[in-house]
């Protein structure tokens, strides 16, 4: 029974030296970003029942301080000038390596919600999914585009732009 005992205290005392070992990463205040994969699906868009391409890009994510994302309430602020905390820009294949910017009206003023909702400060690391969506028409041509993506904390400081690789969508030309 001693030995029972002092097995268990043993396990008892190397579960709590090593649960206070965690170190939390060192990251920059100012985001970090990569780009981890873009995808398409084919979807009927529920109200109008027309066809889309919904294209999902994922990128991955550091700030050293938390402050990703914005509430609905203060998305509206003046803070915000042209772009919300989420750009996307959007380039069609014009010919061989040569991309135009396409100025799309559903990649104006882009959100997403706050990644750390308790509000205290510290690092955060993860996925980030955004979906835009590309609706079929008579006039829409399949097109080859990519995207440039950049986010934005709540202190306004920018991440470095990154790049997706490319795809086909219906585009309005």
């Amino acid at each position: 029974m001693k030995g029972f005992v002092r097995f268990i205290a043993t396990l008892l005392l190397f579960a709590i030296s090593t649960t206070g070992c965690f170190t939390p990463p060192n990251y920059s205040p100012v985001p970090e970003i990569g780009f981890n994969s873009i995808d398409k699906f084919e979807v009927i868009e529920p109200f109008s029942q027309a066809k889309q391409d919904s294209v999902v890009i994922t990128i991955n994510f550091k700030d050293g301080d938390g402050d990703l994302g914005e509430s609905t309430d203060n998305r509206t602020n003046a803070k915000y000038d042209t772009w919300g905390n989420y750009e996307l820009k959007t380039f069609r294949r014009v010919s061989g390596n040569q991309y135009q910017e396409v100025n799309l009206a559903a990649n104006s003023k882009l959100f997403f919600p706050v990644l750390k909702p308790d509000g205290k400060k510290g690092p955060i690391e993860g996925l980030l999914d955004y979906a835009v969506y590309f609706p079929y028409s008579r006039n829409s041509k399949l097109t080859t585009v990519k995207f440039q993506i950049k986010i934005r904390d709540r202190a306004l400081n920018v991440s470095n732009v990154i790049e997706t690789d490319t795809l086909s969508v219906p585009l309005l030309l």
